[in-house]
């Protein structure tokens, strides 16, 4: 343990300093602002997408997507028409929480994404949301069983689906702002537990790390009560809901504080977010509805399984009682992958369809398909880069009726990302555009309704939910503060050199450059019920359609 120096990260997740910067100068972030004086501070660029499993990822092993090779919560399969979901197996490259252990340093690690399986660590590792977990943090998802359960003997679980994100109706964002409160005094009370229970037998961690989501959730769903002028704003929300984001803020302040003086408040302390957030525009985008009216894509007369499957798993969850719909999906876990896959690529005519997107907004992009690498392929390697360039021109070419673009941008994979996994990616990197500040949203086409490739959204459904994106967005620019420790400047410039940066803090050289032939660890696949238990939390979260 020569040279490892204690240190505090705590994880916040799509935080923005939009929102720190107005509740500081308020008086309500006491413990944040007391850092931004103390220390040094800095937007902190994300990954592209801007999203969870990349961008923690990203902090975790100081690689870019491209380079430790998780872009997102799912990844199309080679060749076929499917996609499996994602997990810390995916990825390569060498953790912090490894660097620390291997050093000889203890760790405890809460509620960090992309890290299930957990590592064998000396400490307490608990993972995060992409856990299969139906009822709570079990044993599969700690790295030490027993001493888990202690602590959740006196504290209560890590983690509970409380609930679900993709609901609506009467006094549901009433519910989940009191919800999403009691989830941080849950984790907070959890995270000193485990501390003191760690120190107790001799382990005081080198490197704690808590990550909470709850900045990320207020975000997604109480955006526009936030924001007066956001496209979706409802000027009739009560003032409760007005305040929420603030509230939950509040509320991670006083964990920030709590854990920093148990950790100890001379010692380094960093607190982060893997991207920021923003609001949602009223308009959303139907990508496989525009490269069809560009001569692109093909749909067969009939649609296929398409639109049974989304009917099917959406009545599911909409009319089923929580426990019911548990129930259900616990019966056909098997077919898990396999109607999540129709859903995105069911009715399409292969034989004529050159490109396609999976539609999601967690990773906006286009695939190409290619003869002789996809099941069905029909553009020929002859015709590849020219058939690039067609679907580029087509998503450059789509404007708002105001004339805004639709895409931001729209980059071949190469020229977006290096390393050895660029081809997870698709060969189309889309990045949306916005109307006025406010983000476009990326929904899957629903065919059956014969929808333009921009819909704009009605009253009813400005709330957001399945099939109208979240009313809060995320955004490319996340937040870094750190106090203690006398780290000398520069800041970091991106979440990948973050990683650098904690490992400085820690007393840590840096990690080697990523060679050409690096690989991800042998991949272990989740088991059919724990890739429906996946399944099912991502779209409670609302990040699965």
């Amino acid at each position: 343990m020569a040279g490892l120096r204690p240190a505090l990260v705590l994880g916040l997740d799509g935080a923005t300093f939009d929102v720190i910067h107005p509740l500081v100068a308020a008086g309500r972030l006491p413990t944040l602002a007391r850092m931004l004086a103390e220390g040094a501070a800095a937007p902190l660029p994300s990954t592209v997408p801007a999203m969870t499993f990349p961008a923690w990822s990203a902090l975790l092993t100081g690689r870019s997507p491209g380079e430790h090779g998780l872009f997102d919560f799912t990844q199309k399969v080679p060749g076929r028409y499917r996609v499996a979901f994602t997990n810390a197996t995916h990825r390569a490259g060498t953790t912090l929480f490894r660097r620390v252990a291997d050093a000889g340093g203890a760790v405890l690690a809460l509620g960090m994404p992309t890290t299930f399986p957990p590592e064998a660590l000396p400490g307490l590792q608990v993972c995060g949301f992409d856990a299969p977990v139906s009822r709570g943090t079990n044993d599969r998802s700690v790295s030490d069983p027993d001493l888990y359960a202690r602590v959740a003997s006196t504290a209560g679980p890590w983690m509970v689906p409380d609930l679900d994100e993709g609901a609506s109706g009467d006094a549901w964002h009433e519910r989940a702002l009191e919800v999403l409160l009691a989830r941080i005094a849950r984790k907070q009370a959890f995270a000193l537990e485990a501390l003191a229970r760690l120190r107790a037998q001799g382990d005081d961690p080198t490197l704690m790390c808590v990550v909470f989501s709850e900045s990320d959730t207020v975000c997604h769903h109480f955006w526009r009560d936030h924001d007066p002028a956001s496209p979706r704003h409802d000027p009739a929300a009560p003032a409760r809901r007005r305040d929420a984001v603030a509230l939950v803020y509040e509320r991670l302040d006083e964990a920030c504080g709590a854990l920093r003086e148990a950790f100890g408040r001379k010692r380094p302390c960093i607190v982060v977010s893997d991207h920021g957030a923003g609001g949602a525009a009223r308009r959303v985008v139907h990508l496989n509805r525009r490269l069809e009216r560009c001569g692109l894509l093909t749909r067969r007369p009939r649609g296929g399984l398409e639109p049974w499957a989304r009917r099917a798993r959406d009545t599911a969850l909409r009319l089923l009682p929580a426990g019911a719909a548990e129930a259900v999906f616990r019966r056909f876990r098997p077919a898990a992958a396999r109607v999540e896959s129709a859903a995105r690529f069911g009715g399409f005519d292969w034989s004529a369809t050159a490109a396609f997107s999976e539609e999601v907004n967690t990773q906006p992009g286009v695939w190409i398909n290619l003869a002789g690498r996809e099941a069905a392929g029909c553009v020929p390697a002859a015709d590849y880069e020219a058939t690039r360039d067609r679907v580029i021109a087509a998503l450059r070419d789509w404007t708002l009726a105001g004339g805004q673009p639709v895409i931001a941008r729209a980059r071949r994979r190469e020229d977006v990302y290096t390393g050895a996994f660029v081809d997870r990616a698709p060969e189309i990197v889309v990045e949306l555009g916005d109307e006025d500040g406010y983000l476009l949203s990326l929904v899957a086409t629903p065919w059956d309704r014969d929808p333009e490739p921009v819909r704009t959204l009605e009253d009813d459904e400005l709330a957001g939910g399945r099939g109208r994106g979240m009313n809060g967005t995320h955004r490319s620019s996340g937040v870094w503060i750190e106090t203690g420790g006398g780290l000398a400047p520069p800041l970091p410039r991106s979440i990948v050199d973050a990683h650098g940066r904690v490992l400085a803090a820690l007393g840590l050289a840096a990690a080697a450059a990523p060679g050409p032939g690096d690989a991800a660890p042998p991949e272990a696949a989740y088991t059919a019920a724990e890739e429906a238990e996946v399944r099912d939390r991502l779209r409670r979260l609302g990040y699965l359609e």
